[in-house]
């Protein structure tokens, strides 16, 4: 009976990271230069903003203000009269009253948070309205103050008739006592008997009640006297007028607002990505993803067409309009189509750089001059083909940019008298649309393929390798021709990690991919580079596009470690 078998995992089993990682921390250089590369948007969104904040003055309603100024005279001057009549201004009795008049469609509490009262002194009220405009806040100032005096004084007056009918009643019952004792006193002095001192009392007694009537009924003038000339007084010393409008000082603010904002709002955006980010920009960082040296670096390219379009654009421009005006605008037009040559000529120094590093792929016989020997005016017989030289440029992004330097290169090789036929696997045809670097005529003219139904990823081309039948030449038709007179196949191929490259095997035997400064993270890179060496294909280096001016990095990969069982498989493979 065999023992019982024990299996120990390794705990230390977790695979060794190798090579240079990526930093945690961004560094200011890193953020300086992303925002030099972004300055195109960051300046664009902060005068986009400035403007927006222009328009925010000129177009949008704007609130307006105005103020007065009310002389309150009260009966009883004091801390309380004053406080009472700004309460009696912000009731909604008041407010009720203003809208009904101008009509207004909001709430009565809505017009009085536009109201602000202010006390000067125990007799000076400044009042200050807003509306809409000027004058809604003229309007709306006028009916407040209108049925605020309105208002105060008929609450004065209810006031003044409440006291004076307290003063009427206590002068009524004055009299009824005055005339009691009256009838009192003469009864007595009709009896046979007079009584002195009762009659004495009674006298004074009356005396000081009709007193009494005298200064109630004073105070009853004086009280009404005093109402009416605080109603009278009371007016307003400064007509209701717009506050004046600042409107330089409203430009100049809202604008600097708005480009403040503008611009924070996108450098705060271009910071975020710029610290969550996977994309990779450095030649390094491009070089450790794919394993290979990154041979040529170069800012941005496009195709050479844009200039002429561009010239062809203006020139039609000038053409519709009329001589006077077309001469003002020259200048102007001048000093554009010199910055855009400029740019063009910057796109066509990096264009120049990467068909050189292109071409450092390809053989030296080549490079250096046609085919010795090659007689590119008669054919070669059917059936005789010798393999051309073949070579694949990976987009791994954008199949335009690729597309415009693998015709250029072609459009040179061409120029030198090599028989070049260039073969376009992209998806969407992208070597149609190229313009490429010269106008060759049209006997050396690259000749190029596509080919037709299905995915041109999954065609199978002439190339003999193991594990692929060899097509019959009847099945190849013109391409099987054109591959025999091609001294040089360049392919146009997009990469996707998804699908095996073996099927490129049969189109070229070499590969380079031009990659797109961010537009790429580290393992899409590095599962092509591992396509690539499963599918047996060779890749010596790669090439970048759209690098920074600030990328001081050398485009070689770092050191391999050296493993024992690493090596080993190296040396046996």
């Amino acid at each position: 009976m065999n023992g019982p078998m024990w299996r120990i995992d390794d705990e230390d089993g977790s695979p060794e990271i190798t090579g240079t990682p990526r930093p945690l921390l961004v560094t200011g250089r890193a953020i300086r230069d992303a925002l030099a590369r972004t300055w195109r948007i960051w300046v664009g969104a902060t005068i986009v903003g400035g403007i927006l904040g222009v328009l925010a003055v000129v177009g949008l309603p704007r609130s307006a203000t105005a103020s007065t100024t009310l002389l309150m005279v009260h009966p009883n001057p004091g801390e309380s009269a004053m406080t009472t009549d700004m309460t009696l201004l912000q009731t909604r009795a008041v407010a009720s009253a203003v809208l009904a008049e101008l009509d207004l469609k909001e709430s009565p509490e809505a017009l009085l948070s536009t109201v602000t009262v202010t006390k000067v002194n125990d007799q000076i009220l400044y009042v200050t309205v807003s509306g809409p405009d000027q004058a809604s806040a003229v309007a709306r100032s006028t009916s407040l103050v209108n049925h605020f005096l309105e208002f105060r004084a008929k609450q004065m007056r209810s006031v003044a008739e409440g006291l004076i009918d307290g003063y009427e009643k206590k002068i009524a019952g004055l009299k009824s006592q005055v005339d009691s004792l009256t009838r009192e006193y003469d009864r007595l002095s009709s009896a046979t008997k007079l009584d002195d001192v009762r009659a004495s009392d009674i006298l004074a007694s009356r005396a000081t009640m009709a007193n009494q009537i005298t200064v109630t009924q004073s105070d009853v003038e004086e009280a009404s006297l005093e109402t009416n000339a605080a109603i009278l007084a009371t007016h307003v010393i400064d007509a209701p007028r717009a506050a004046a409008v600042g409107l330089k000082r409203q430009l100049m603010l809202f604008a600097a607002s708005g480009a403040l904002l503008g611009g924070a709002l996108s450098v705060g955006i271009i910071l975020f990505r710029v610290l969550t980010s996977d994309r990779l920009r450095q030649r390094r960082e491009v070089a450790t993803a794919l394993g290979v040296p990154v041979r040529v670096g170069v800012g941005a390219i496009s195709p050479r067409g844009v200039l002429r379009r561009t010239e062809a654009a203006v020139m039609s421009w000038v053409a519709r309009h009329s001589r006077h005006a077309a001469s003002r605008a020259t200048p102007a037009l001048a000093s554009h189509l010199n910055s855009v040559r400029w740019s063009e000529r910057g796109r066509q120094r990096n264009l120049e750089a990467l068909i050189h590093g292109l071409e450092s792929a390809l053989p030296p016989r080549l490079t250096n001059g046609p085919r010795s020997g090659g007689n590119h005016d008669t054919p070669r017989r059917a059936g005789s083909r010798s393999a051309p030289a073949t070579l694949g440029l990976a987009a791994v992004d954008r199949a335009d940019t690729a597309a415009a330097v693998l015709r250029a290169a072609a459009d040179r090789m061409a120029e030198r008298g090599v028989q070049v036929l260039l073969v376009d696997l992209s998806s969407n045809g992208a070597l149609a649309g190229s313009p490429g670097l010269s106008n060759p005529s049209d006997a050396t003219r690259p000749r190029t393929f596509r080919p037709e139904g299905g995915d041109p990823a999954l065609s199978h081309g002439p190339r003999r390798i193991r594990r692929h039948p060899e097509r019959d030449p009847d099945e190849l038709g013109d391409l099987g021709v054109a591959w025999d007179e091609a001294d040089l196949v360049l392919v146009l191929l997009e990469v996707d990690p998804g699908i095996h490259l073996d099927v490129v095997r049969t189109w070229v035997n070499r590969i380079v991919p031009l990659v797109t400064a961010g537009r790429a993270n580290s393992e899409l890179l590095s599962t092509i580079a591992g396509l690539v060496a499963e599918a047996g294909l060779e890749m010596p280096f790669a090439l970048l596009e759209g690098a920074d001016r600030s990328d001081q990095t050398l485009g070689q990969p770092p050191p391999m470690a050296e493993d024992p069982d690493a090596l080993a498989a190296a040396q046996s493979s």
